[in-house]
């Protein structure tokens, strides 16, 4: 097991969405990488040249070559081959690597690594949504598992418990194709939950989430790792950091706190009658606000906007939020069948509009064939052309000797057709007619396709469906 020295209080902060990104690297890579992180500060305004000491490389790989200058060139060769793949929450996604160069300098005795640019907004002035935790906690670690396992569950650790998807899980951990969830648990889980007591400041235990006797999640609940001595208290460095970013942060959160509010009042005074949107309304709504959804609120809303005979609007809204009058929960539940519903509709809508791309695509190459052949036919003497006729009826009897039948012969015209157009279309030139024909035929299913999906999806927006 290495041993850790002074650099091991050294804090790694990331953003949330790197730490559940997409990424196969050794344990030795993660070493390095994590290493680099640590370098950067926290008031930071961009990317620097990172020095990391070839001691230090070497201690971090635990190398025992002495050839040193191969290792790193054949090391960082590959590390720079190996991308991460980062999902947006907009449904977008980035590509790179982690490193735009690595440089080995001997005169300095040092690697010179430089970080993507594209990697800024996941490691530079990081003011919310981040993980922090000691590089000492994954120095320890002998399992590139074990690594994933603990920064993904110390981003959870303040909300004690999460629960992952199965194959999210296998997608954010690289998990060989080949691993059934008996071999996850066996090689990954379990000796992740034994590393991470003995070694970090969390513990975990998991349970399998099963649907029709199948693992499909799992959830996690994390506890802090109060047997390691190390890690009875939470490094001074951590919260430190935390405590220069709480309060801009908290002036943010709540500049957009308020922006919300103002935002979502606007929206629902919108839906009141004119004649009671009053001041005491607008405040009255500011206030419920804070404990209670919008929807809700504007469920609330529209339910007395329906009461014929009301006194007292504004105390007859009271009690209907307080008192849940439009039964908010009957209704969010009758919406989420409906957009089930609506979604299973659009998925069967999707799924016959592909067909009918595909379809349409095959009859308009079928067309093409049709017409090539009746060129052809046509372009021949009438001698050769019966002569031809006669050699591939013959030829299409040897295939299907039904077709000797008289009553057959719209078949056996059909066959002769088809036999006569698969040899004729291996002609160059044709060849050519009818890719071109394929190319014109797919953009325009294509064209077709999305003018029918905009139908449905318009369809579906305006409950038409």
């Amino acid at each position: 097991m290495r041993k850790t020295n002074s650099s091991s209080q050294a804090l790694v902060v990331k953003g949330n969405d790197l730490i559940v990104s997409r990424y196969n690297l050794t344990l030795e890579e993660q070493r390095l990488i994590v290493k680099v992180i640590s370098m950067i500060r926290a008031d930071d305004e961009d990317f620097k040249d990172y020095y990391v000491k070839v001691s230090d490389y070497v201690d971090l790989i635990g190398s025992k070559s002495s050839n040193y200058y191969h290792q790193m060139k054949e090391f960082t060769d590959k590390l720079l081959k190996k991308p991460i793949h980062i999902p947006r929450p907009d449904g977008s996604f980035l590509s790179c690597n982690w490193f735009s160069s690595i440089e080995y300098v001997p005169q300095k005795g040092a690697l010179i690594c430089c970080f993507d640019p594209k990697l800024k907004p996941y490691l530079l002035k990081l003011q919310r949504y981040f993980t922090a935790y000691r590089i000492e906690n994954i120095l320890q670690l002998d399992s590139k598992y074990s690594v994933r396992m603990y920064e993904i569950l110390k981003r959870y650790e303040n909300m004690v418990r999460t629960e992952i998807p199965l194959d999210e899980l296998r997608e954010i951990l690289s998990v060989p194709y080949k691993y059934l969830y008996n071999d996850i648990k066996r090689r990954i889980l379990e000796p992740a939950k034994k590393e991470l007591r003995q070694y970090t400041d969390i513990i975990f235990e998991f349970e399998e989430i099963k649907k029709r006797k199948k693992v499909v999640a799992i959830k996690f609940i994390i506890f802090k790792n109060n047997n390691n001595i190390n890690n009875k208290n939470e490094n001074q460095h951590c919260l430190e950091y935390k405590k220069n970013i709480q309060s801009k942060q908290n002036v943010d959160q709540n500049k957009e706190q308020n922006k919300d509010t103002n935002q979502s009042v606007d929206r629902l005074i919108e839906l009141i009658p004119s004649q009671e949107q009053t001041n005491s309304v607008k405040n009255y709504l500011r206030k419920v606000l804070k404990s209670y959804e919008e929807d809700y609120v504007k469920l609330q809303i529209e339910y007395v906007n329906k009461q014929k005979k009301v006194s007292n609007y504004q105390a007859y809204l009271l009690r209907a939020i307080e008192e849940d009058y439009a039964n908010y929960t009957r209704v969010k539940q009758e919406d989420a069948k409906e957009k089930l519903r609506v979604q299973e509709v659009i998925k069967k809508e999707m799924l016959r509009l592909e067909e009918e791309k595909k379809h349409n695509i095959e009859v308009a190459i079928e067309r093409e064939k049709s017409l090539i052949y009746q060129e052809y036919i046509n372009s021949l003497s009438a001698i050769d052309k019966q002569i031809i006729l006669k050699n591939y009826a013959e030829k299409a009897k040897e295939i299907d000797p039904d077709l000797k039948n008289p009553n057959y012969k719209f078949s056996l015209e059909l066959m002769i057709e088809r036999l006569i157009t698969e040899d004729i279309i291996k002609n160059e030139i044709y060849q050519k007619r009818l890719e071109e024909k394929r190319r014109l035929a797919e953009t325009n299913a294509e064209d077709e396709f999305k003018r029918e999906k905009a139908k449905i999806m318009y369809s579906a927006e305006n409950n038409l469906l």
